[in-house]
């Protein structure tokens, strides 16, 4: 980063999106860099190519600049996005594992998921990592003058997902050098932040079927149209169960895994817990297409 020092007032972050061709991976990354007033974003395994970047960048980031290592490798892995009235970001190294910006005798920062832990008090559950492979990472941040800057929300930041073998780790952080400590900063939280969509709700054929299925009797015209007011009804009170207050429900069903993930690091073996954390993690990845979805619906004007 050019310039002495950042400013206190800058924030940075980086999101492993596990696949950026969506439009509703691109507006939930938008809504990441607005909410949290974000200057600059590191985004990992995008599955891009540099055709498609410019497109996304021009349509949902407008003003902002881009740096990318989609040229090192062949399914796009790294994108940083800025914004050039806040930071002067130059690149100076670009391979296929990072994007290196600037020299160490700067505030230095190094963010992303590592896929590898620094001690063993990082993994849980599993089998316990040796010195040997923790080696390798240890040495490399000591020598470098890196350290883990604090973190709030739950500790680790991966999970196996397996009801035979949980594992949790700690695979994402933020590593900082001396220099960044001379203004304050300080990491927020680690989110693990997600078409005709209604057809893909669990009872919306069923609920078009109790709509259609009424007994009617009259001409053909009549029985049609009288259906198609019944299913009306039917649709309408669908809609209002599934798509009224969706900002409202998202955040608290974000808070609802939240706990929960809290509860499950305190009690990893219990199958209970697991559960929950699967079911609140479902739910709470189909709220942002049902909400994009009704915004999409909403009649808009034009002066």
């Amino acid at each position: 980063m050019a310039g002495s020092h950042p400013p206190i007032t800058m924030r940075i972050g980086f999101w492993n999106v596990r696949g950026f061709n969506r439009p509703l991976k691109h507006n939930g990354v938008a809504h990441l860099i607005k909410n949290n007033q974000l200057c600059l974003l590191g985004i990992l395994e995008t599955k891009l190519t540099t055709s498609a970047i410019a497109r996304i960048i021009n349509r949902t980031f407008p003003g902002c600049c881009q740096t990318n290592n989609f040229d090192v490798i062949a399914v796009g892995r790294i994108l940083v996005i800025w914004n050039p009235a806040v930071i002067d970001l130059v690149p100076e190294d670009i391979s296929p594992q990072m994007i290196h910006c600037r020299p160490m005798n700067m505030p230095w920062l190094i963010l992303g998921d590592f896929n590898c832990v620094k001690s063993a008090t990082e993994k849980q559950l599993g089998a316990t990592p040796t010195w040997y492979e923790l080696k390798d990472f240890a040495d490399c941040c000591l020598s470098l003058g890196l350290n883990d800057a604090p973190t709030t929300g739950c500790y680790f930041t991966w999970y196996s997902n397996s009801d035979s073998n949980p594992v949790w780790c700690k695979l994402d952080r933020v590593l900082y050098n001396n220099e960044w400590l001379r203004p304050a900063c300080f990491v927020m939280r680690i989110s693990a932040h997600r078409d005709a969509f209604p057809t893909t709700l669990r009872d919306f054929m069923a609920t078009v079927e109790n709509g259609w299925n009424l007994n009617v009797d009259g001409t053909a015209q009549f029985c049609l149209c009288r259906k198609l007011k019944a299913l009306k009804g039917h649709l309408k009170a669908f809609n209002n169960l599934h798509f009224s207050h969706i900002s409202v429900r998202a955040k608290d069903a974000d808070l609802a895994l939240q706990d929960a993930q809290i509860q499950l690091v305190s009690d990893p073996e219990n199958a209970t817990i697991r559960d929950s954390v699967r079911e609140l993690r479902k739910k709470l990845s189909s709220l942002p297409k049902q909400r994009d979805t009704s915004i999409s619906k909403r009649p808009s004007s034009t002066s």
